[in-house]
Order: structure tokens, then sequence, then C-alpha cells
């Protein structure tokens, strides 16, 4: 997928859900790691109701990837708090 898709897919459904995943992808999409991009664009495939879990950490998925993003989107909006 090509950074234009990625850029698309952080649209989401929710001003909330926009502002983190556009921020994710402004700050550490071109940084990270293959392994990361990867999670990051699996993350980006789930329904908006699966990612709020993910990232209040209400659920974890058998995905390793997925919930390392979610774990540096929650710890990326900690910060700028």
């Amino acid at each position: 997928m090509d950074d234009k898709e990625v850029l698309w897919k952080c649209r989401r459904g929710t001003k909330e859900l926009d502002i983190l995943m556009l921020t994710f992808y402004q700050k550490f999409y071109k940084t990270a790691s293959n392994s990361q991009k990867n999670g990051f664009i699996k993350l980006l495939s789930l329904e908006d109701p699966i990612i709020y879990d993910l990232l209040l950490n209400k659920i974890s998925l058998k995905d390793i990837a997925v919930n390392e993003i979610a774990d540096m989107i929650r710890n990326m909006s900690l910060k700028s708090s």
C-alpha cells in the first residue's frame, strides 16, 4: 500500500480517531520499521469500535504488531496531554 492510500485510510468516522491516526502517520510512519508499518496498516483495516477498544486498552489482539502500534498511539497521546 502506498503512502497516499495509508494517509487516506487514516481518515476515520470520528474526529478523535482522525486526529490520532493522522498524528501517528505524520510523526512516526515514515521512520517506522516494516513490521510497524504493516501493523499500522492492519490497524487501519479494523472497524472503528475495535480500534477504540484497542486504544483504550480494553482488548488486545493476537497480532503483536497491531498491539504494538496501539501502544505507540496510546503513549503518543499521553505525551501530548
